[in-house]
């Protein structure tokens, strides 16, 4: 039994090593995207507003789309920390 749960605690590890190594690279080009966006339209101020009020729904949407994964990645690096202490315990 021991050595069933050492390797589900093994495999977990390593899916949750995998999904935060995604969301780490997504939200990585998310705040490359965001920050490119905002060099751009430094010297549009008006084109900028129009834009913004323009797509409020769709940005209101992406932005918590982006807290969500921004949840997920810190929930995410929580189990792998909780994961490693457990299989540091059973050496």
């Amino acid at each position: 039994m021991k050595n069933k749960l050492d390797e589900i605690i093994k495999e977990r590890l390593e899916n949750r090593l995998e999904w935060r190594n995604y969301l780490g690279w997504s939200l990585t080009h998310r705040d490359l995207y965001r920050n490119a966006k905002k060099e751009f339209y430094k010297d549009k101020p008006v084109l900028d507003l129009i834009l913004k009020l323009y797509f409020l729904p769709y940005n209101t949407i992406k932005y918590f789309s982006y807290i969500c994964d921004r949840h997920k990645f810190e929930m995410i690096e929580t189990e792998i920390r909780m994961l490693q202490e457990n299989k540091d315990e059973k050496k």
